[in-house]
């Protein structure tokens, strides 16, 4: 069982963000893998069965409510990245795991008008597409080791296929496991037919 692992997901779902989660689970579904999506609200959930961790976006009220769990569970969360487990962090999920020094950059904000836009960026060879919504200054998408870092909601993982694959094999490496194709043929052509229907709204409104 593929253990995916998704942080207050009753205070860090603001804008979807959870729905990472759940493409995660239905792609390792369809390529006959069985996977459990977990709720964690304390480094006791993270166990050494975690194949992937999810930071989503909260408010600000929502973060006082949790931040000093989330700041207990930081040494935890380096454990898992230091052994190659993805954790995906979204938004103000992102902010937080920057001032705790997992990625590079300081959470300044813009000293211009909030950014609100679709945006197409290029991310390790390819283009990532999302939506921005934000007032701090921080690179769209970066990595430090198997984490990610981004300011894209969406779902982010919905719309990227290449993203998304690449996640998937990092959780099966490290089950063990070399990543299935999708097995039934008709989904994967739905599949790709919605993502590239998505791109072509979506692209649009990013080149405007």
């Amino acid at each position: 069982m593929i253990h995916l692992v998704g942080l207050f997901p009753e205070h860090l779902n603001l804008n979807g963000d959870f729905g990472n989660l759940a493409v995660l689970q239905q792609q390792l579904t369809w390529r006959g893998l069985d996977a459990v999506t977990v709720a964690a609200s304390s480094a006791k959930a993270l166990t050494e069965e975690t194949r992937f961790v999810l930071i989503g976006h909260g408010s600000t009220a929502a973060w006082v409510d949790i931040e000093s769990k989330m700041t207990d569970m930081l040494p935890t969360l380096r454990s898992l990245r230091d052994s190659g487990v993805p954790i995906l962090a979204v938004s103000t999920g992102y902010e937080f795991l920057v001032r705790a020094g997992f990625f590079k950059g300081e959470t300044t904000f813009r000293s211009q008008t909030r950014v609100s836009k679709f945006e197409i960026v290029d991310f390790e060879g390819r283009e990532v597409l999302g939506y921005v919504n934000t007032d701090v200054d921080l690179p769209v998408l970066q990595r430090s080791g198997s984490a990610i870092g981004t300011m894209l909601h969406g779902p982010v993982l919905a719309k990227n296929a290449d993203l998304c694959e690449d996640v998937l094999k990092e959780i099966c490496s490290l089950a063990g496991l070399t990543l299935p194709r999708i097995q039934a043929s008709e989904k994967a052509g739905l599949l790709a037919d919605l993502i590239e229907a998505v791109w072509k709204l979506e692209s649009q409104l990013a080149n405007e």
